[in-house]
Parts: structure tokens; sequence; C-alpha cells
């Protein structure tokens, strides 16, 4: 047992020695190697110039902005076909309820009423609606489509046209069979 210690001893004092060997010859006594070359100075980057992603807004003067937000009245244009040959006035305020029942409150004229009075338009929608009259003094809305989107939403404008699709109005003194087109002038209630 004696020897099996002494040979242990001995080859952890080899061990030890090998260590300390490859410890110095690492530190200081190892093979001159050439130095490393000095990395290139790092140049100094300049920041990018960009240009901005969005433009500034133009400026505005309050005559602007106000012929804007209030846009000057306009006369309601003619239709490009002729006029109704019926009276359909008293229909009007039918056709006023019906779409503001559907679609909220909105203002509704006839064009040729609204031209008889010389009553101008701001910023409203104009319609045209294909018309035709049948017995019994009636006229039925069919087929519509915008002659002018004015400042209504376009999701409202298509409300009034699919709630007036189909709609038949008094027209006392209208002969049947007749095709013309109705103009109609459609607006937010103030």
């Amino acid at each position: 047992m004696k020897r099996f210690a002494l040979l242990s001893l001995a080859g952890i004092a080899l061990l030890l020695g090998g260590s300390l060997a490859v410890i110095l010859w690492m530190t200081d006594g190892g093979p001159d190697l050439p130095a490393p070359e000095p990395a290139p100075p790092a140049a100094v980057a300049q920041p990018e110039k960009r240009a901005p992603v969005v433009a500034p807004p133009p400026t505005a003067s309050a005559s602007a902005i106000e012929d804007f937000e209030k846009p000057a009245p306009k006369a309601v244009p003619e239709p490009p076909a002729p006029p109704p040959p019926v009276d359909l006035a008293q229909g009007e305020k039918t056709l006023e309820a019906l779409v503001s029942s559907k679609c909220g409150a909105m203002q509704l004229r006839l064009g040729d009423e609204m031209r008889k009075g010389g009553e101008q338009m701001t910023g409203q929608a104009i319609l045209l609606f294909d018309a035709e009259s049948f017995h019994g003094g009636k006229v039925k809305l069919g087929q519509s489509r915008l002659q002018s989107p004015g400042n209504m939403r376009q999701s409202l404008v298509a409300c009034a046209q699919m709630a007036l699709r189909g709609q038949v109005i008094d027209a006392p003194g209208a002969k049947p069979d007749e095709r013309f087109t109705l103009q109609l002038v459609l607006g937010m209630r103030p």
C-alpha cells in the first residue's frame, strides 16, 4: 500500500509540474508570435440626413379655412333631362319623412322647386332618379345616380338612394306611361 501511495504522490507531482510549466510558457516564456496588426481607426460616421416622412401641413389663412368649412352656396344645376311633366311638390314631404326615418334627420327637396324659388344649396348632394308615371296619378321612382356629391357622406347618400328606390308618390294630373328624370337635393338638417 505504501507503494501505491508513493506512485500516486509521484503522479500528482508530475501533473503539478506540467501545469506550472504550461502556465509559465503561456504567460512569459512561450514562443514569440508576431504582434497582431492594429485595427484601422474607426471612421466617425456622419448621421444620415433624411427628409421628413410627412411634409408639414401648409399654412392657411382664416378666410381659406372659413371658405372650406362654410362653402358659398351654389344654384342647383339643371338636370341633364327635361323637367318632370307633373307637379310633385306634394310628395316632397313624404319622401323627406321616408329618408329621415331610415337614414337619420335629413332634408330632401325637389330640384325643380328649389330653382322655382331661386333657392341655393350649400354642400348638399344632388340625386337623379328615373321616374315613371302610371294610372291613378302615381309616380314610381326607379334607379338613381349621383349628379353632385356635395359634402355629404357617401354612406348617407347610398342610404337615401336605397330608401327612395321603388317608392310610389302621388302626382295628381300625371298621364300614364311617362318617363322622366326627377332631381332630388339631399342635405343634413341643421
